[in-house]
């Protein structure tokens, strides 16, 4: 029998609906900008709408990464789990029996003021892949289909944050 968890709409669209937005006023600042430049323009004013347009860029970038990163639908049927991966644009598929083992574990996003649980899968190829409550429907019952079929149970991991991903307690 097949088990489908599919992504969760409602923070993924939040963000999305934040960049659309975050874009049509940069747009909308540049038309303004074209307009303005006939006439002269106060140097403070270019400096400041520099400054503010980068801010603004950080913003989507910040918002877009979080999203693609995230954002993951699994599959999982009797002998195989598939899991597309948005930041990937691609999806990995593999047989029960390559997994190293899954752990439970807990991601915060800023210093501690939200958290999500997660559940973190090993290949014995030496990958991870991190499957977050907040953007995946049914993270308890995909637990629960994992342990149904016997895939090795390694623990609690903390969150450990390395240079640029996080340090997966697990990998080999």
């Amino acid at each position: 029998m097949k088990k489908t968890f599919y992504p969760k709409i409602f923070f993924p669209s939040i963000k999305l609906i934040f960049i659309g937005g975050f874009l049509c006023f940069l747009f909308f600042l540049f038309i303004k900008f074209q307009e303005k430049s006939d006439s002269s323009i106060d140097s403070g004013f270019i400096i400041s709408a520099i400054v503010f347009s980068l801010f603004i860029g950080y913003i989507i970038f910040h918002l877009g990464y979080f999203f693609c990163f995230y954002f993951k639908y699994v599959s999982l049927t009797e002998k195989e789990i598939s899991i597309f991966e948005l930041n990937k644009l691609k999806t990995t598929k593999a047989n029960l029996d390559e997994i190293l083992g899954y752990s439970k574990s807990e991601v915060f996003f800023g210093k501690y003021s939200w958290k999500s649980k997660s559940v973190v899968i090993y290949f014995k190829s030496g990958k991870t892949s991190e499957i977050l409550s907040s953007f995946v429907s049914g993270i308890e019952d995909l637990e629960k289909e994992l342990k149904r079929r016997k895939v090795k149970y390694l623990g609690f991991e903390d969150y450990n944050t390395g240079w640029f991903f996080r340090e997966y307690k697990f990998n080999k």
